[in-house]
């Protein structure tokens, strides 16, 4: 019985990485051959290499592709192994290839993929992005990509397009699970997934090994409880500025499940929020919207939507509390002077951070790359790690030091002096 489990591991091994490490050419420069090594270790795992003929007639290293473990227990099903790459070399007399043409298969050519659904210049995505990018550098990753898509159709080509390319990870958001869940499955067939931000509570289902994001219902359920300490019982409107994202309607189901009034959902078409004319139609959008149901509150899911939101009460005349789930730069200016009645981070950099950390260990740790075997059912366990939000208000405020804003102010000026202008005069 052993035997045959052993026979049939070797049979699905061969199949599924012949694909690949037989991904050589006959070209003008000649033939090469490649034969698959196959070992099996005491732990029950098998694991696989591909060898290259070399022009001695011997057989050269074994390479090891990243992905290239079996896990015990598994049976009648073809997995595929991480691309290695063989070449072929200038053609010879003998067909043989030259000795040292053969290029390692764990180089950078290998790409780590990161797709969000935000606009680069966001703040939140842009704190992302600059966080993603350092962190990559810090911990030695030189073939990390890093990509916003708004739209969803683009979004999901996005992540086709580095499944092609062989990436051995792909980390991404998952706002719209319907619409992106065909390209995430795919994943699983040859890339280690990891998602983060919006759809931690989907992550599972699209074979998400591990999710990382904001805890967007306990946001929604903060913002409720300041609203409520506020002594506001009216309607708040909670303000979606992204028609499609899981996440944000986890912020505003946290938000009725512990606001004593009533929530009415507000939907605006304000695009990306990347320019004045996008900040103009949100105000316009959300004045109506409290005027027409004499709202008590609102609370913004974007920290941009922050001053745009605050100066659009005041310019009604509207007695309405203003929050915002999201950071601002300038969230603790406005919430010191009573603009906003509170501002809850979001978490940009820490999800950021732990994105990177996790590409990083499945760049060293083999037993992490192991994982890309979880089938898709088995993945359905992801571990999900959220990040507690944290509230701004008044009674945070209070506990900065007598000097914070001149301190604040000097920090603002070195990367975001146009958004708190109105706060810090020269």
């Amino acid at each position: 019985m052993l035997r045959d489990k052993w026979r049939l591991c070797c049979l699905v091994l061969l199949g599924a990485i012949g694909i690949v490490a037989g991904a050589v050419y006959a070209a003008q420069s000649g033939e090469t051959e490649v034969r698959v090594a196959v070992q099996r270790h005491d732990d029950g795992r098998v694991e696989v290499a591909v060898q290259q003929r070399e022009a001695d007639g011997g057989w050269g290293d074994r390479q090891l592709p990243t992905a290239r473990f079996l896990p015990p227990g598994v049976s009648g099903e073809w997995r595929a192994s991480s691309p290695v790459s063989v070449g072929v070399g200038p053609a010879m007399s003998d067909g043989a290839m030259p000795h040292g043409s053969m290029p390692s298969g764990d180089g950078p050519g290998e790409p780590y993929c990161v797709v969000h659904h935000g606009a680069d210049t966001d703040p939140f995505w842009f704190a992302f992005n600059q966080t993603a990018l350092g962190s990559a550098a810090a911990l030695g990753l030189t073939n990390v990509e890093v990509k916003g898509e708004p739209d969803v159709a683009a979004h999901a080509a996005a992540i086709d397009d580095c499944v092609k390319r062989g990436a051995l990870a792909i980390a991404t958001t998952i706002p719209d699970p319907d619409g992106l869940r065909d390209s995430l499955v795919a994943v699983r067939g040859s890339a280690f997934l990891i998602t983060f931000n919006s759809g931690a509570e989907v992550a599972g289902l699209v074979g998400s090994t591990v999710h990382y994001g904001l805890n967007d219902r306990v946001a929604g359920a903060l913002a409720g409880g300041e609203f409520n300490a506020a002594g506001v019982t009216g309607t708040v409107l909670c303000v979606l500025h992204e028609p499609v994202n899981i996440g944000l309607r986890d912020r505003c189901d946290g938000l009725e499940s512990s606001y004593g009034g009533s929530v009415e959902r507000v939907r605006i078409t304000a695009g990306d929020l990347t320019d004045r004319a996008s900040h103009i139609a949100a105000g316009r959008e959300i004045a109506a919207a409290i005027m027409a149901s004499q709202a008590e509150g609102v609370v913004v899911l974007n920290g941009a939507l922050a001053q745009t939101a605050t100066g659009t009460v005041a310019a009604i005349r509207s007695e309405a509390k203003v929050g915002v789930i999201g950071a601002a730069v300038a969230a603790p200016f406005l919430v010191d002077d009573g603009a906003l009645l509170f501002a809850i981070a979001d978490g940009s950099q820490e999800q950021a951070t732990h994105v990177l950390l996790a590409l990083k260990n499945i760049d060293v740790n083999p037993a992490a790359r192991a994982l890309l075997s979880l089938s898709a059912a088995q993945a359905q366990a992801t571990t999900t790690m959220l990040i507690r939000p944290v509230v701004l208000n008044q009674a945070y405020i209070s506990n900065f030091p007598p000097n914070w804003r001149a301190q604040a102010c000097a920090l603002a000026q070195q990367f975001a002096a146009q958004l708190v202008s109105e706060f810090c005069p020269e």
